[in-house]
């Protein structure tokens, strides 16, 4: 079995919940083999070294050639369909940045010479007849697999010449799918692979509605990375969450967490504004400000605040070789616990529709949005206010489980009313953790093992002895 980890994140979200051990314990016959750029990592290495374990690395992929071409078709044609909320204001951001052009001509180009690009079940059908990838050949015919398992369904570029080379090969393929708005928010539509691993209901009616795929083709898991929140042990005193940050246990904890600079280069704006409410008191509780940063985001940024009283600045995470996306960092089981007790001791959370909102949701922390932009307001298509609208986050604003600011001052009166009484919104918040999360016994990780250790039965025709099964019963 070939499982794809593109990144530091796919790590922390798919084999640091105990993937790979649960199927080599299901199948004691069967080899896994990982294919990650971060095999050049060797504490990765270690950590991950089992019998039955074999390394193998994942190399970047930009789409190029006839390749880069049929892909411009099917981008094209899955972005002037309006498909969803997301879709069309992508379509306006791409546009106002001239980063695609002759949008509606190649959709027309491509219902002319090529029908199937244009509808769902068939988008990829062409490109995958017409297009191969030696390496990834080479790569299955030493290993002949008989599962692939991906962090996503097509939507990261290194992890495509694997789910192509399956199709060509009729190999098949399962996607334990990471984010939630993969389905709704993206440049190009997800490819269909034989079974799809989603975290809710929600989800797994927009893969259907959205992109073609069968009610039978899809299992229900939770969110696995989220699992520790709901385990006991996870979570320390405030005292030495406090004493570990750097932080004063008497004063209220106000976390900024950041995003990458080119989706919002406004944060040291909004710094600077919530640096200027805690030295003129703005608040009725004495505070602090803990600044979260993104894996994208870099410390030198902040440099300017670097040593302000009660300012504490961080980037939490385990350094490792650079991914095809960019991206350095490693989410380690020892991040995702610090997030817990980040998001459980912070009184108040502030960030830019971020899926923190739901985090701070399990641990019913409030949570501010920010809705504007820096100093000089920007125009809608490259407004932090279009994030709003986007389909998956109006599922968290739709129930009030959060106060969106669109002014500065905005977000200083929705911080100190939130300072003042910690319960405003809790019944939002519930409800979307119960709508996100679905789960919430902290067997998501069990689960998605569950189902991948019986697809691979079934691909080899056996019966497992540990049942593949959704349990409504389970999610409390």
């Amino acid at each position: 079995m070939l499982v794809s980890i593109p990144h530091g994140g796919a790590a922390g979200n798919v084999l640091r919940t105990g993937l790979v051990d649960s199927l080599l314990s299901a199948h004691p016959e069967a080899e896994v083999v990982i294919l990650s750029p971060l095999v050049k990592d060797p504490g990765f290495v270690l950590e991950f070294t089992r019998d039955r374990v074999r390394f193998e690395d994942l190399p970047p992929h930009r789409p190029a050639g006839l390749e880069g071409r049929l892909m411009a078709l099917i981008q094209a044609s899955y972005i002037d369909s309006g498909v969803t909320e997301s879709v069309k204001i992508r379509r306006q951001e791409a546009v106002a940045k001239k980063t695609i052009r002759w949008i509606r001509a190649k959709r027309l180009l491509a219902g002319a010479i090529a029908p199937s690009i244009v509808r769902k079940p068939t988008r990829y059908d062409v490109i995958d007849r017409r297009i191969a990838h030696p390496w990834a050949d080479r790569l299955f015919d030493r290993y002949q697999p008989k599962l692939l398992v991906t962090s996503n369904p097509g939507l990261i570029f290194s992890e495509i010449p694997l789910l192509r080379t399956a199709v060509r090969r009729r190999v098949r393929s399962m996607a334990v799918d990471p984010s939630w708005d993969n389905f709704t928010n993206k440049l190009i539509p997800v490819r269909r692979v034989n079974r799809l691993v989603v975290w809710n209901d929600l989800m797994k009616q927009q893969a259907i509605e959205l992109h073609g795929y069968e009610p039978a083709d899809i299992r229900v898991a939770g969110t696995p990375q989220w699992d520790l929140y709901f385990r006991p042990g996870t979570l320390i005193s405030r005292a030495e969450f406090c004493a570990a940050i750097g932080a004063d246990p008497g004063r209220k904890l106000v976390t900024l967490t950041t995003t990458p600079r080119e989706l919002y280069p406004h944060h040291d704006h909004v710094l600077r504004v919530l640096v200027d409410a805690l030295q003129r008191g703005a608040w009725r509780q004495p505070a602090q400000i803990l600044v979260r940063l993104h894996p994208r985001d870099e410390l030198d940024a902040y440099a300017a605040f670097q040593g302000l009283p009660h300012v504490i600045i961080e980037k939490p995470f385990r350094g490792t070789v650079r991914a095809g996306d960019g991206l350095a960092v490693d989410v380690t089981a020892d991040n995702q616990r610090h997030l817990a007790n980040t998001m459980r001791h912070s009184d108040v959370v502030v960030n830019v529709a971020s899926t923190l909102a739901i985090e701070a949701a399990i641990f019913d922390t409030s949570v501010v949005n920010i809705a504007f932009d820096g100093e000089t307001p920007a125009a809608w298509v490259r407004s932090a206010r279009r994030y709003y609208r986007f389909t998956h986050y109006t599922n968290i604003t739709r129930h009030g489980a959060v106060r969106v600011a669109e002014t500065p001052a905005q977000l200083v009166d929705a911080i100190g009313r939130y300072l003042d009484d910690p319960s405003l919104d809790g019944e939002g918040r519930r409800r979307v953790v119960d709508e996100q999360c679905q789960f919430l016994d902290g067997g998501a990780a069990d689960r998605v093992a569950s189902f991948v250790a019986a697809e691979l039965s079934d691909v080899l025709g056996r019966t497992l002895t540990t049942p593949c099964v959704e349990s409504p019963a389970s999610r409390r």
